[in-house]
């Protein structure tokens, strides 16, 4: 079974229908529609005006809302209680590799996301074989390690340079 596949069955029982989530990197935009099918109100970030586009197609519902912004800046638009981040990192699908998340930024974000958070999860997803991949995985999992921040999960395939991804419960 693939990160994807996992992450999606993983979080159906975790989202009930007056949560609010937040995706952020929504990309082709799987995650926002998952999020959007199971939960009262969903934000999606993207750098991306493309991965923006992408995701508005997709989604069946009026629950969402898309922001064509770095990830860096949640705490700017976000003042509710947020039951799951979801991070789903590396570059848009079918686009150019160059835009890529990055590991300073994402680390930032990931801080703020775990402020955010009361009684909640954030799962996130490591491209190691993408561009930047790896630093990002490295700089995030030793904060992680150093803050003692309890991964309750972790996927990784038995390939080399598969995705890791961590799910991460946080407890008021």
């Amino acid at each position: 079974m693939n990160n994807n596949t996992i992450v999606h069955k993983y979080i159906k029982p975790l989202i009930h229908t007056d949560d609010v989530t937040v995706d952020m990197t929504v990309g082709n935009g799987n995650d926002t529609l998952l999020l959007s099918n199971l939960s009262k109100k969903v934000y999606g970030f993207d750098i991306s005006s493309e991965a923006i586009e992408r995701t508005k197609t997709k989604l069946t519902k009026d629950n969402v809302t898309l922001i064509n912004d770095n990830h860096i800046n949640v705490d700017k638009y976000i003042k509710e209680d947020i039951r799951l981040f979801i991070f789903n990192l590396g570059y848009l699908p079918h686009s150019d590799d160059n835009n890529h998340t990055k590991a300073e930024e994402t680390l930032i974000a990931f801080k703020k996301a775990y402020e955010l958070i009361l009684n909640g999860y954030i799962i996130i997803t490591f491209y190691i074989g993408h561009i930047g991949g790896k630093d990002e995985y490295y700089l995030l999992d030793k904060y992680i390690k150093q803050a003692n921040i309890k991964v309750i999960e972790k996927y990784k395939q038995d390939k080399i340079n598969s995705p890791i991804t961590y799910i991460i419960k946080k407890s008021s």
